[in-house]
C-alpha cells in the first residue's frame, strides 16, 4: 500500500486538495491528514474525515494521547511520503527555520521521508524576499517544490503564486512511487569523496572533492528503500544514513573495499563510482622529508589501478549497471565518452570544471549524461536534485 501523508495549511486553495485526495483514494492511496488550525477556517475536519474515512489529526495532543503519545513521530513513520498542499508562507517559515510549535511543524520536523511541498499564496508574498530564501533552503535540503505557477489569484491579482495544477501534483506523486518501486530492495554500491595517498607521516597528495554528489546519491537510493553500501574516502560533510558506510583513505584501500563488496554480495544491481580516486601513490617514508633534503629525486609514483575499470570488467560480479563520472576541464564529451567505452561501464556522468563554474565543493552541480545509446545534458541545479534524476535516468535499465 503506497501511504502519503497529507498536511494541509491556511490557504485559500486548501478546497483544491479535496480534488487531488479524491483521486488518491480513487488510486488507491492510503492517505493521512494533519489540518492546520488555519487550515480549520478554509476546511472542517468533518468534511475531510467523511472523504477519506479517517480521523483528522489536528492537535499534537488528542484524547487518545495515551495510545498515540508520539502522533507526530508515528505519522511520519507510517508514511512513504509527505505531502503538504496547499503550503502557506507561514508553514513554509517553519519548515526552513525548524520551528515546532504544532502538530504540524513538529510533525514535519521531526520527518525521516520525502517531503512536497505545493506552495499557494499572494504573489507579494511568494515574492517576498525572506520566503525565497526559505524556498532556497528547502530546495537545498533536498525537498521538492511543486509550483506555484502564474494565474489569477484569489484577491484579484495576477502573478505567481497560484497552486500547481492537481493533475501535476497528482503526476509528481505517481513519479515518486514509481521510482520508490524501480529502487527498493536494489543493491546499490556508491564510492564517494577524495582519495589521500601519503608522502611521509605529515603530508599527503589527494584533489578537491569533497563527496557531496556521492553522498547525496547515497542518501537518494537508501530513501527510496535501496539497500545501500557507501564506500567513502576523507571528507568533512556528515555522512548521510545508509545501510552499510566503509570508510577508507587511500586508493588501494578503496579498491579493496568495492572489490570486496561486489564479490560479497554477489549481484549488486547499480554501482555508482563517483570517487574522484588518486591516480598515483606514493612510495611513502615513515621519515619526514626535510626542506633541504632532495625530495623530488627521492618521491616515485607509481599508478593506482583503476577502480571503474576494474569492476565494468568482472564476470561472475559485475554490477548490473556500472557508472562512472568525469571531471573535465576541456572535450568534455568527447573525453567522457572516450572513458565510456575504454571503462566499458554503462554511463558516465561528467561535469566541466572552469573559472567560471567549478562543481567541487558546491552545493550544485551542472552533468552531461553519456549512455552507450543516448547523450543530454541537464542543467544547473542542486546536488540534491542531480542525485535524484541520475537515480531515476539510471533506474529506467534495471530489469
Amino acid at each position: 500500500m503506497k501511504k502519503i501523508l497529507f498536511i494541509i495549511s491556511g490557504s485559500i486553495s486548501a478546497y483544491k486538495s479535496l480534488d487531488l485526495l479524491k483521486d488518491l483514494i480513487k488510486d488507491k492511496f492510503d492517505i493521512n491528514v494533519i489540518l492546520t488550525k488555519s487550515g480549520q477556517k478554509f476546511l472542517t475536519p468533518l468534511s475531510l474525515s467523511s472523504l477519506i474515512n479517517k480521523e483528522i489529526h489536528t492537535d499534537i495532543f488528542s484524547k487518545k494521547e495515551s495510545v498515540d503519545h508520539m502522533k507526530h513521530i508515528n505519522l511520519t513513520r507510517n508514511s512513504d511520503l509527505i505531502v503538504v498542499c496547499p503550503a502557506s508562507a507561514n508553514i513554509i517559515a517553519k519548515l526552513s527555520n525548524g520551528y515546532a510549535d504544532d502538530l504540524a511543524s513538529t510533525t514535519l520536523a521531526a520527518s525521516n521521508k520525502k517531503i512536497f511541498i505545493i506552495p499557494a499564496m499572494n504573489k507579494k508574498m511568494w515574492e517576498n524576499p525572506a520566503n525565497k530564501k526559505n524556498i532556497k533552503d528547502l530546495k537545498l535540503r533536498g525537498i521538492k517544490i511543486i509550483g506555484p505557477i502564474k494565474g489569477s489569484l484569489a484577491c484579484g491579482e495576477i502573478g505567481f503564486g497560484r497552486m500547481e495544477d492537481i493533475k501535476i501534483i497528482k503526476k509528481e506523486i505517481k513519479n515518486f512511487f514509481i521510482l520508490k518501486k524501480n529502487i527498493k530492495g536494489k543493491k546499490i554500491l556508491i564510492t564517494a569523496g577524495p582519495t589521500i595517498e601519503a608522502i611521509d607521516p605529515v603530508r599527503y597528495l589527494s584533489n578537491f572533492s569533497s563527496g557531496k554528489q556521492g553522498y547525496e546519491i547515497a542518501n537518494c537510493a537508501y530513501t527510496y528503500g535501496a539497500e545501500t553500501i557507501l564506500i567513502t574516502g576523507p571528507t568533512n560533510i556528515e555522512a548521510p544514513e545508509v545501510n552499510k558506510i566503509i570508510k577508507v583513505e587511500s586508493a588501494e584501500q578503496m579498491f579493496n573495499e568495492s572489490m570486496n563488496i561486489c564479490k560479497k554480495y554477489g549481484s549488486i544491481d547499480i554501482a555508482f563510482l563517483t570517487a574522484a580516486v588518486s591516480d598515483w601513490k606514493i612510495n611513502k617514508t615513515e621519515k619526514k622529508y626535510k626542506k633541504n633534503e632532495n625530495i623530488f629525486k627521492q618521491i616515485k609514483f607509481t599508478e593506482n589501478k583503476d577502480i571503474l575499470h576494474m569492476i565494468s570488467n568482472l564476470r561472475k560480479s559485475r554490477p548490473k549497471i556500472v557508472c562512472g563520472f568525469a571531471a573535465e576541464t576541456s572535450s568534455l564529451i568527447n573525453n567522457a565518452r572516450k572513458k565510456l567505452i575504454n571503462k566499458n561501464c554503462d554511463f558516465i556522468f561528467a561535469n566541466k570544471i572552469s573559472k567560471k563554474f567549478n562543481p567541487m565543493g558546491n552545493d550544485f552541480n551542472e552533468i552531461s549524461v553519456i549512455g552507450k545509446n543516448n547523450q543530454k545534458k541537464w542543467r544547473k541545479m542542486t546536488k540534491k536534485k542531480i542525485a535524484e534524476k541520475i537515480i531515476q535516468e539510471v533506474s529506467l535499465y534495471l530489469n
